[in-house]
This record gives C-alpha cells, structure tokens and sequence, in this order.
C-alpha cells in the first residue's frame, strides 16, 4: 500500500489504522522527521513494513525517483491513497502570487495524476485492487475562499469518473475499484490551519473547526469505504440534496452556500 501526504492529518491517520491491519505500507512526503515518527508508530501497531520516501509531488524529477524506488522496493500495489493537497483561504480577487496558483493545482490535481501514473503498472489489475483520491466537497460545489482549491478538487473529479470508465472498459469485472472520497472540512489537519494565501493582503481565512468531524472519525469512514471499493464517500448528505437543485434554483444554492461559508469561517 502507498499513501501521499502520510507525514500529518489524513494521511498519517489512515497510515495508522491500515497499520492495525498489518499492512505493508510506502509512506510518501515532503517531511522525513514528520514521517519517519509516522513509520516508527505504524510498525509499532501491526505495519509489518513501513518505509518512508521523501517527495515533493509538484516536483518531476523527485515524483520520478521516489516512485521509481517504491516500486523497485515493494513491487506491487495493492491499495494506491492520493491524499497529498492544501487549500486556499483568500477571494480571487485578492491573489497576487500566480505562481501559488500554479503550486496549487500541481499539487492538488496534477500531483496525484502523475504518482498514478507511475504506479499504475505496479498496480495488478483486479477487482480488489483499490484506487483512493482524497478530494473535498470543494470538488463538487464552488465555495468562497477557495477558487484556485475548488479548481483542483473538480479536476480530480473529472480524472476519476474518466479513469474509473477506462477500467471497466479495458479490464471488465477485473477493473481495480476507484473511490473518490469527498470530504467535509476535518478537523486536525494542517490543511485548515496551513492555507495558502496566495499573495493576499490579508490572512487566509479560517474554519471553526469546534464540533466538526474529527480526523480519527473520518478515517474510520474512509477505510469501510476503502474496504467496499464504493465510487464515492464522505460529503455530507445536505450536498447531495444541493447538487440536483444547483440546476434548478442556482441563485438561492449560492446565497445559501455564502450565507454558511460566512457563519462558519472568520479572518483577522
């Protein structure tokens, strides 16, 4: 199994309970001290391997060298988690870094495509395979703030619905499973506290995260989801009850989407 973004939040969790069952695990990041504390702790709870592969995913050469290396070390994949990401906390029109803009959707959208890419092949084609990008109901409604984060998360969207039809097709009831898992905001995680900013005057805005689904929470829901290969996972059921009326009552969804982003995130 390989897991991005395994040195905090998400990743390191889902590392964690995948160790309790023993698995075998790659665990990829930009932090080694962050992540070599996270290998240590998953062989101390099952993880009959645990190996670490130091990488920043919106950088080629590295993405190349590391995957190269987890493949020659572990051979085949079983289970692929795409988890590596950030978001964004500013209006559009506050941006002044581009180049932040191009950081973010290499590392949200165009990152995971390339590790599967790399992976691909190592992963055998079978029906228990897994597949797992970790996305946001970002990428499935546009919420204020995050423009640049919704722009990624919507693109892995369309990667996944594509991908998972060119299984079916080429590998039938063999195809390897692909889950799209859609979370809400999570708490624990860096990705609420470590927002890009963008280049804005301003600091990023932040979610109150009192009351919210944990990360421990989140990653028990996710490995059931794992475990079933089901298409999609996690967003609340009031945004599937929003989807179908975007294309009915666009205006009163958007008021509505405003009207909970400002109750529910405060900038100094």
């Amino acid at each position: 199994m390989l897991i991005t973004g395994a040195s905090s939040g998400i990743g390191a969790e889902l590392a964690r309970n995948f160790a309790k069952e023993g698995a075998k695990l790659a665990l990829v990041a930009r932090s080694v001290k962050e992540l070599e504390a996270v290998a240590a702790e998953c062989l101390k709870l099952g993880s009959s391997r645990a190996e670490v592969f130091n990488c920043d995913i919106t950088d080629n050469a590295q993405t190349n060298t590391a995957m190269k290396a987890a493949v020659a070390s572990f051979g085949r994949f079983d289970v692929v988690i795409l988890n590596a990401g950030r978001s964004q906390g500013c209006y559009f029109d506050e941006i002044k870094d581009v180049e932040q803009i191009d950081y973010m959707l290499e590392l949200n959208a165009n990152g995971p495509i390339k590790i599967l890419h790399h992976l691909l092949p190592s992963v055998p084609k079978a029906s228990s395979s897994r597949i797992v990008l970790i996305s946001s109901i970002s990428g499935l409604i546009g919420v204020p703030y995050r423009t640049i984060y919704c722009s990624s998360k919507f693109a892995l969207s369309g990667f996944v619905n594509a991908l998972r039809i060119e299984f079916n097709d080429r590998y039938g009831d063999a195809a390897p499973r692909v889950t799209l898992i859609n979370f809400p905001e999570v708490g624990g995680t860096k990705l609420n506290s470590n927002r890009m900013n963008m280049g804005a005057e301003r600091p990023p805005a932040q979610f109150d995260t009192s009351g919210i689904l944990s990360v421990e929470e989140a990653c028990v829901g996710a490995m059931t989801a794992v475990a079933g290969g089901v298409r999609e996972w996690g967003h609340p059921a009031k945004i599937s009850v929003l989807l179908p009326l975007y294309r009915l009552i666009p205006s009163i969804i958007d008021n509505i989407i405003l009207k909970t982003v400002k109750k529910t995130h405060y900038r100094s």
